[in-house]
């Protein structure tokens, strides 16, 4: 049997052997009005899902590393939701049309598991975002929201502070946790006061993990 690694890399492999694109930071990858062009895995960088509220608000829902392979839904029921895909930084991602993805998976049940894992992260994420919202203070859902995301892209320090590699913007976090930018900044720079996080080169660093902890009790 397998390995989880094994099965990883022999995904990737598959993806590997078909066509590669790089984004730039910014730069749609998947439009809502459109039909995705294919099943993608990113090889290196960072891809977040968002949607528009009727009133042109932006609302963050996902964010995807490396390994990852998207729009996971589409690719299994042909359903196409309004939400777009965008390239957080500089990213590479790997193309294989709907038909030889599912052909593949077919005739390579032994990949499913991760797959699955995927799927099941996804919706682990949207439940963590729930619980986040539940939060009655914007300090609060901003708090948990670095928790979250330190636990997903976080690099622990020999001093024990935490580096968050995604390049989250303040507007990203703002519309995942219901807070408008200037909440959002201002929440951010008292925690930056109180010697909790800092930002270095536009990474978020939580410099005191048990401190930001205790704000949530």
């Amino acid at each position: 049997m397998k390995t989880h690694n094994q099965q990883r890399d022999k995904l990737r492999a598959f993806f590997y052997s078909h066509t590669r694109l790089q984004y730039k930071k910014g730069e749609t990858i998947i439009r809502p009005e459109d039909d995705p062009s294919g099943v993608y895995l990113i090889e290196w960088g960072f891809v977040k899902a968002y949607t528009i509220t009727k009133y042109g608000e932006e609302i963050l829902l996902l964010v995807r590393g490396s390994g990852s392979v998207f729009p996971l839904i589409w690719a299994f029921t042909g359903e196409h939701r309004d939400v777009s895909y965008e390239a957080m930084d500089e990213t590479s991602l790997w193309r294989v049309n709907k038909r030889d993805y599912l052909e593949y998976l077919d005739k390579n049940p032994d990949v499913m598991p991760i797959i699955l894992d995927m799927a099941i992260e996804a919706y682990r994420l949207h439940s963590e975002r729930v619980i986040t919202l539940s939060f009655r203070t914007a300090r609060e859902r901003i708090v948990s929201f670095l928790r979250v995301t330190s636990n997903r892209f976080g690099v622990e320090k020999p001093d024990g502070s935490i580096t968050i590699n995604a390049p989250f913007r303040q507007s990203d976090i703002a519309s995942s946790v219901n807070a408008t930018r200037e909440t959002t900044s201002r929440e951010l720079n008292i925690l930056k006061k109180k010697n909790l996080i800092d930002t270095v080169d536009g990474k978020i660093v939580i410099i005191n993990p048990e401190g930001l902890n205790n704000i949530l009790g």
